[in-house]
């Protein structure tokens, strides 16, 4: 049994564990496999936070990680005895769902980016799994979604995008892997592909503009928000905008966003909207029954539903706006240290804009999981605050940038 922590062991468990989730009614040999390599992720997070030793290069972590940390353990306690009197429990659901309690365990790749001293070896895995989007685009495993294999790898785009801003060399693969991207969301109708690559490139050109100025950066950041607004509650207008500007005629342009808050805020009272139904609460779908009912619809899901496909949405039928406030709690530290705080890390800033596009696409999608996705988030969140924490400028610096500049982003 491996005794150290590994970070690049740690996140290949976690790839391989999300590779081979699959509905647990098909191919059974899929969920060994996942449970075999959660199993041992957990290990590798069993290793940091309990075996490794305190390391010359760790630093003390933010004022407001360990009330955090201790509301997440409270939180998840807390909604755990709520499943248990669910009168349809179950504990294989528990501790095997990625959509059940295993959600929150991503929230724990924080404090292993903070402690990261070093990403060359970390780099190196984002291409290695770079290279493993491109075969699963070519060869995907047979299951219920041949696609979800690309799906998983396909989150190291935009991260493995920021290093290559920064190292030039891996430039043309990047660049390779974003034509890739584009072609695999059309066959995949997977429409966030391309928005989520859109708009981190677009608030990337938009934020260095005025990377100094902080009013300037929110007024961005507030532009980009009412966009999405907007997108949401126009969305069939604006997929037809979007399909004509990507020549797209094939996209899925069905599966809107906009009914799904109508329906969670419309069954839920004000208790849950604080404090949610649990790991294991549902919703009823008016939506899904009529589907059912009337066209004789049974592919789709049931009109109780486990989970809701948008991520603020999800937060708040698990655990109400206690849950999504602890969530984003990580993410909103890593922006603001990356956009507003006074430190020279190129790094951090493009962090910080990626760590914005997904808390923006949270109320699109992004539901919270046992994913891969969400441990590269939660991860490169705390490896941007120790960046933003660590490169601050020198005293002269600072002097001349505040008696010129609002304060911001310096290198």
């Amino acid at each position: 049994m491996m005794q150290k922590f590994s970070l690049n062991l740690f996140f290949f468990f976690v790839l391989v564990a999300t590779i081979f989730f699959d509905d647990p009614h098909l191919y059974y040999y899929k969920r060994i496999i996942y449970v075999i390599f959660m199993a041992l992720a957990s290990w590798q997070l069993y290793l940091f936070y309990f075996k490794r030793p305190v390391e010359e290069t760790d630093l003390p972590m933010p004022a407001w990680y360990k009330p955090w940390i201790w509301s997440v353990a409270l939180f998840t306690a807390y909604n755990l005895v709520v499943d248990l009197r669910n009168p349809q429990f179950s504990l294989v659901t528990e501790l095997n769902h990625p959509l059940a309690a295993l959600a929150v365990v991503p929230l724990l790749a924080f404090r292993i980016g903070y402690q990261t001293s070093d990403e060359k070896k970390f780099v190196k895995f984002l291409l290695g799994t770079g290279l493993l989007f491109c075969f699963f685009f070519v060869v995907p495993i047979q299951g219920r979604n041949i696609y979800s294999q690309g799906l998983a790898c396909c989150y190291v785009i935009i991260p493995l995008s920021i290093f290559a801003i920064v190292y030039r060399k891996y430039r043309i693969f990047v660049l390779l892997l974003i034509v890739l991207a584009f072609v695999f969301s059309q066959q995949s109708q997977s429409r966030t592909i391309i928005l989520r690559i859109m708009l981190f490139f677009g608030l990337l050109v938009s934020l260095s503009f005025v990377k100094k100025w902080r009013p300037l950066k929110l007024l961005v950041i507030a532009t980009t928000a009412w966009f999405i607004f907007q997108f949401l509650t126009n969305l069939e207008t604006w997929l037809e905008l979007f399909k004509s500007f990507i020549h797209v005629k094939n996209f899925d342009d069905e599966d809107t966003r906009t009914f799904l808050y109508t329906e969670l805020f419309g069954d839920m009272n004000a208790r849950d909207l604080v404090f949610g139904r649990g790991f294991q609460g549902n919703y009823f779908s008016p939506y899904f029954l009529y589907q059912q009912m009337t066209n004789h619809d049974f592919d789709g899901d049931f009109y109780y539903r486990f989970s809701i496909e948008v991520g603020f949405l999800q937060c708040l039928l698990k655990g109400g706006f206690i849950f999504f406030a602890l969530y984003i709690t990580p993410l909103v530290s890593a922006i603001y240290k990356g956009l507003f705080s006074r430190h020279n890390s190129r790094i951090a800033f493009l962090i910080s804009i990626y760590i914005l596009t997904e808390f923006l696409i949270l109320f699109i999608e992004n539901i919270p999981s046992y994913h891969f996705q969400f441990f590269l988030i939660f991860f490169l969140a705390g490896y941007s605050c120790r960046l933003a924490t660590v490169h601050q400028p020198f005293v002269y610096e600072d002097l001349h940038h505040n008696t010129l500049l609002q304060p911001g982003a310096v290198y």
